[in-house]
């Protein structure tokens, strides 16, 4: 159980400031280039602000599907067996 939270963790903490920033600054550049093409509106799409949490998302997902294998190794006996 200590295995598995410690992989989520050190998954979830280094992965948050840098998809934040990612979603941030493209936040921000997608405004800028919004009010560039529509020549000063502020009108933008806020969908793409949802793919910083998709990528997050998916990453811990991804480190979550580890975790039966990380069991096994705990027994190996069990690693011959799938």
């Amino acid at each position: 159980a200590v295995l598995g939270r410690s992989l989520l963790l050190e998954t979830a903490l280094p992965l948050a400031p840098g998809m934040l920033l990612a979603g941030v600054g493209g936040g921000a550049i997608g405004l800028w280039y919004a009010a560039l093409a529509e020549g000063g509106g502020w009108s933008t799409s806020w969908t793409p602000l949802l793919v910083p949490a998709a990528v997050y998302t998916a990453s811990l997902l991804a480190a979550a599907t580890a975790l039966p294998l990380l069991h096994r190794t705990l027994r190996p006996s069990e690693l011959r067996y799938a």
